[in-house]
């Protein structure tokens, strides 16, 4: 897998607003940014993420995207929240990207200057959305 051409609709310097679903009362809001750049001569993408809610509480994340054959991209997530990262697997189409761990579903849609992520958790009762975002374009790939 080409992943610089594969990955370019949604590498860059990312910046905007998240909302946070809670169990009762209105959603918590956050600012973050994201930057994804190829790196390991071409055969990683790499993320950083940092996300600061409302109430001030942080988050900051770092991600490797690895290509696993012809289509499937693996990808590692490290946080500050100091979980042990679980490889997510998924696919990259038409600027989309799905990832699914054995708890959690991330989306990802590049289009121009706009990017979106939404993060599920996986429940009992199906998918429970965790996370919705929406990033502006910085700077380019």
């Amino acid at each position: 897998m080409d992943l610089a051409a594969r990955f370019l609709p949604l590498l860059g310097t990312w910046t905007g607003l998240e909302r946070l679903p809670v169990e009762a009362g209105e959603a918590v809001t956050a600012r973050a940014s994201l930057v994804l750049r190829l790196d390991l001569g071409g055969t990683a993408v790499l993320q950083d993420y940092r996300q600061v809610r409302s109430d001030g509480v942080e988050l900051t994340a770092h991600g490797v995207f690895r290509a696993a054959g012809s289509e499937q991209v693996d990808w590692w997530l490290f946080d500050s929240a100091d979980a042990l990262p679980a490889r997510a697997t998924g696919r990259l189409a038409d600027g989309a990207l799905v990832l699914e761990s054995e708890d959690r579903r991330h989306r990802f849609r590049g289009q121009g200057d706009d990017l979106e992520q939404q993060v599920d958790l996986r429940t009992e009762a199906g998918w429970r959305p965790v996370l919705s975002g929406r990033y502006r374009r910085l700077t380019g790939h």
